[in-house]
């Protein structure tokens, strides 16, 4: 047994070993939004969750309609 923990790694020929294409990430732009972080009572998220499926929407869409409203 060989010492050198590497030594199946030093077999391996350079041209051997696929290279993978490096590509840059698509970033989704959202110009027109800005991310916010906000902690709310356990039991209100939760009702938001539940209302979100009943309206076949999200929490996000849920928040932002009654901020506008609130705004008005």
């Amino acid at each position: 047994m060989s010492k050198d923990p590497f030594a199946k790694l030093k077999e391996i020929k350079q041209n051997d070993v696929p290279k993978q294409k490096v590509v840059p990430v698509k970033e989704r732009k959202r110009d027109s939004e800005q991310s916010y972080t906000l902690w709310l009572d356990k039991e209100l998220i939760k009702a938001l969750k539940v209302r979100a499926l009943e309206e076949d929407t999200n929490v996000k869409n849920l928040v932002e309609e009654a901020i506008r409203q609130y705004l008005k």
